[in-house]
C-alpha cells in the first residue's frame, strides 16, 4: 500500500516534509518519493493531508470496551492506534476471582465490570482478545490487583512472604508482555503501600527496563510531594517513573523534576487538556478510612446516622462543593439526572438538602456511581504549560462507562493537535506527533511503534486537509471527533470516511 501525496509528521524531525509512504504488510517500508511498486494499492491523499505515527493514548481505562468490542471508537476517530490499559493500579486484568469481584463493585465505573468475574490473567486477556481486536493495546500489571490478590484489604504492610508473592506476580506479568507496573496512590488496596513496599515489589522492572507509573498519592498544591514519593519508587526500585494525569503548581512540578534529575531517576507524565477530572464519585466524596474494608461495610456505614452525620458536617457534602460534582454513572432510575451539577440533580428530586441526597444515591447504586470533579485551581496557563514540556505525554483517562462519560475520551487527542497548532502546521504537526506518539512509545518501551520510518509498525493516521477537530464537550461527551481521513493498524485500514472498518481485526496485545 502506498499512501501519495502527503506531508509527513515521523515525530523524529523538526518540521514536515512531503513525502510518499510505503507500506509492505504490517511495516512501512519506505518513506520518500518514487513510482509504487507492482501489485501495489495507491491510496492518493487530498493536497495538504498530513501523515502522522498512529497516536498512543498513554492513560486509557479502555479494557472493558476492548474485551466487548474490540475497539474504542471515540479514540480511534482521533488517530489513536494504541490504548495503555491496567491504569491506577486497579484492573482485573490479573485478578484472580475474589479480586475481580471486588474490583467489580468498587471499580465498575471507571474500568466496567468482568462478567462473569473470574480469575484473568495478561495472558487470559490476550487469549479473550485474540483476533478481535481493530485497534493495538498494551497493558499494565496493577499493583493495587496484585496486593489484593496476596492480602485482600490488608492495611498494614505486607509481609515479606506476601512481598515475595507480589514481586512473582509482577514478574509473571512482564513475562506475558506487560509494559510496567502501574499504581493508583488514591485507590483501595493500591494507597496501602509504602513507597519502600512497591519498590519492592517494582524490581523485576529494571531488568525488563519497563517504567513504574503511578495515580499520585497528591495532586495540587501538594504535587511536589507526590512526585518525591514517585521518585523515591524509582530510586529504590531502581527504573523509570511516570506520572499519572499530573497537575498542580509548575513552581513545585519544577522543583520535583530537578529532584528526580540530580537523584538520575528519569520521570515523564501524561496529561489531559481539561480542568475537570473523572472517577468513582465514592473516592471524590467518602474518606478513604470508610471504604477501607470493602464495599459493603462502606454501605453500611453510608446508612448508619452517625456515620452520614459526620459525613454531612463535613466540606465534601456542602452545596459549595457538591455545585463542583458533576454526575457521570448513575443507577437508570436516576439517569436523566446524568451530566448534572449534584446540587441542580438534588433540587430535581425534591427538597432534601444535596448532601443527603448524594449518600442515598451512593446507597441506592451500590457505590456504582461516577463523578466529574471541576478544578478551579487548575488554570489554562498550567495546562497550557504541561502540554508543552517535553516529558509530556498525551493520555485521556478516558472512561467509557455510564450515560454521561466525561469528553477527554472523545477529544483529548483533537484538543491536543490544536494546542500544538498554534506554533504553525510545519512544526507543530511535528511536536503533535512527538506528544500524541513517539514519547508515549518511549515511555513504555514499544520500540517499533510510535514513530514513522522504515522498518517501524506500520500504524498512522492521515489527518486532512482541514484539520482534526473536537466536537465533544461536556453537554454532548459523545461526539466524535473529525478530520482523520484515515487510520492504519499493522498495515490494514481500520478507519475510513468517518466509519471503522472491521475486516481482519489488525490490532493486536503489543510489548
Amino acid at each position: 500500500m502506498l499512501l501519495r501525496g502527503g506531508l509527513v509528521a515521523d515525530g523524529i524531525g523538526a518540521a514536515t516534509a512531503p513525502g510518499d509512504v510505503l507500506i509492505d504488510g504490517p511495516v512501512i517500508a519506505a518513506i520518500g518519493a518514487g513510482d509504487p511498486p507492482a501489485r501495489c494499492e495507491v491510496i492518493d491523499l487530498p493536497p495538504g493531508s498530513v501523515v502522522c505515527p498512529g497516536f498512543i493514548d498513554a492513560h486509557v481505562h479502555a479494557e472493558g470496551p476492548l474485551l466487548a468490542a474490540g475497539r474504542v471508537d471515540g479514540a480511534l476517530a482521533q488517530g489513536v492506534t494504541t490504548l495503555v490499559v491496567g491504569q491506577d493500579g486497579q484492573s482485573w486484568i490479573g485478578a484472580t476471582a475474589a479480586t475481580a469481584r471486588y474490583l467489580n463493585r468498587y471499580f465498575a465505573p471507571v474500568n466496567g465490570a468482568l462478567d462473569p468475574p473470574r480469575s484473568l490473567s495478561l495472558a487470559g486477556y490476550r487469549e479473550a482478545v485474540a483476533g478481535r481486536l481493530t485497534q493495538n493495546v498494551a497493558v499494565l500489571a496493577s499493583q493495587g490487583t496484585i496486593r489484593h490478590n496476596v492480602a485482600g484489604l490488608t492495611r498494614r504492610p505486607l509481609d515479606p512472604a506476601e512481598r515475595a508473592a507480589a514481586r512473582r506476580e509482577v514478574e509473571n506479568a512482564l513475562a506475558e508482555g506487560a509494559v510496567g507496573l502501574s499504581s493508583g496512590l488514591d485507590y483501595l488496596p493500591s494507597r496501602f503501600g509504602a513507597a519502600g513496599e512497591i519498590a519492592d515489589i517494582a524490581r523485576p522492572l529494571a531488568g525488563a527496563q519497563r517504567p513504574y507509573v503511578s495515580h499520585l498519592r497528591a495532586y495540587g498544591g501538594d504535587a511536589g510531594s507526590g512526585l518525591d514519593e514517585l521518585v523515591a519508587v524509582g530510586r529504590g526500585a531502581g527504573v523509570r517513573v511516570h506520572a499519572s494525569h499530573l497537575w498542580g503548581s509548575p513552581a513545585g512540578i519544577v522543583a520535583a523534576f530537578r529532584a528526580a534529575d540530580a537523584a538520575g531517576v528519569g520521570v515523564s507524565y501524561d496529561m489531559y487538556p481539561y480542568r475537570r477530572s473523572s472517577t468513582i464519585l465514592a473516592s471524590l466524596l467518602l474518606p478513604p478510612d470508610l471504604q477501607a474494608h470493602g464495599p459493603e461495610h462502606t454501605l453500611a456505614a453510608l446508612a448508619d446516622p452517625r456515620e452520614r452525620a459526620a459525613l454531612l458536617a463535613g466540606d465534601k457534602f456542602t452545596d459549595q462543593y457538591l455545585q463542583n460534582v458533576y454526575l457521570g454513572r448513575v443507577p437508570a432510575s436516576a439517569a436523566e439526572l446524568a451530566g448534572q451539577p449534584v446540587t441542580r440533580a438534588a433540587a430535581a428530586r425534591g427538597s432534601r438538602p444535596a448532601g443527603e441526597w448524594v449518600i442515598d444515591l451512593l446507597i441506592e447504586a451500590g457505590l456504582n456511581v461516577g463523578g466529574h470533579l471541576d478544578r478551579p485551581a487548575l488554570s489554562d496557563g498550567d495546562l497550557a504549560w504541561l502540554m508543552s514540556g517535553e516529558r509530556h505525554c498525551a493520555g485521556s483517562d478516558g472512561i467509557y462507562q455510564g450515560q454521561h462519560p466525561h469528553p477527554r475520551g472523545y477529544a483529548t487527542f483533537a484538543r491536543l493537535v490544536a494546542h500544538y497548532l498554534s506554533a504553525g502546521p510545519e512544526t507543530g504537526y511535528q511536536r503533535a506527533a512527538r506528544h500524541l506518539s513517539a514519547n508515549a512509545a518511549d515511555v513504555y518501551g514499544l520500540r517499533d511503534r510510535g514513530r514513522l520510518a522504515p522498518g517501524m509498525a506500520a500504524d498512522i493516521c492521515v489527518i486532512g486537509p482541514g484539520g482534526l477537530t473536537a466536537r465533544a464537550t461536556y453537554d454532548a461527551p459523545r461526539e466524535l471527533a473529525a478530520g482523520v481521513d484515515l487510520v492504519i493498524v499493522n498495515g490494514a485500514v481500520t478507519w475510513r470516511d468517518g466509519r471503522a472498518l472491521t475486516a481482519g481485526f489488525p490490532g493486536q496485545v503489543v510489548s
